[in-house]
């Protein structure tokens, strides 16, 4: 019960690193951006959150599935809705670091090099296997750049010891945080969208 609650939300984490990467770097490479922002009317904000919504759905259904098993099936100390409610916005989390690697990497093969590392490092130094304060400084500190990491907490603070949703809310808004990324890359999105073919 304990590995199953962090591997399978951190491989659905995995998953919507690729395909965020995956779907923003086709555009880029296939030189369809132009097509995407007049379909949107000329708003690079509504393209990428559209962009994203739809992969939104499908996740955060593949997300409630899961916390149905683990929350329901398997019955864990906190409320079944809490937990989903934490899975969907883990969903959101993933999506904004999803959106932050392919803006940083604007190239479908680094940009998937990068989603790939990040997204298997997390299962080590989320402190599921071993505890993070255990950790050397510099590790310890690194943890808290990925969101599994705070889902974790969320998991160990929720639905472990059954504490309050609001003595974990740091933990929450950093998850919030993860979610609103796009928000600082729309005018990168515009600008890698307006690029007429991929530039190896």
């Amino acid at each position: 019960i304990y590995l199953s609650n962090i591997l399978l939300p951190g491989l659905l984490s995995l998953m919507i690193f690729f395909v965020t990467v995956f779907s923003i770097g086709q555009e880029i490479k296939e030189g369809g951006g132009r097509a995407l922002l007049i379909l949107s009317k000329g708003s690079a904000f509504k393209a990428l959150y559209a962009k994203l919504a739809a992969q939104f759905l499908i996740f955060a259904l593949v997300g409630l599935f899961i916390g149905l098993y683990l929350y329901g099936v398997l019955a864990c100390h906190f409320g079944i809705p809490t937990m989903l409610l934490l899975l969907i916005l883990m969903v959101l989390a993933s999506q904004g670091l999803g959106v932050l690697m392919i803006s940083a990497l604007p190239s479908p093969r680094l940009g998937l090099s990068f989603a790939s590392l990040w997204g298997v490092i997390s299962f080590s130094i989320c402190g599921m296997s071993f505890p993070a304060m255990a950790m050397y400084p510099v590790l310890h500190g690194l943890s808290y750049l990925f969101p599994l990491r705070y889902y974790y907490l969320l998991y160990v603070n929720c639905a472990l010891d059954g504490f309050s949703l609001t003595g974990a809310a740091p933990f929450v808004g950093a998850l919030l945080v993860f979610a609103l990324l796009p928000l600082l890359f729309v005018g990168r999105f515009r600008r890698m969208m307006e690029r007429i073919a991929y530039e190896p």
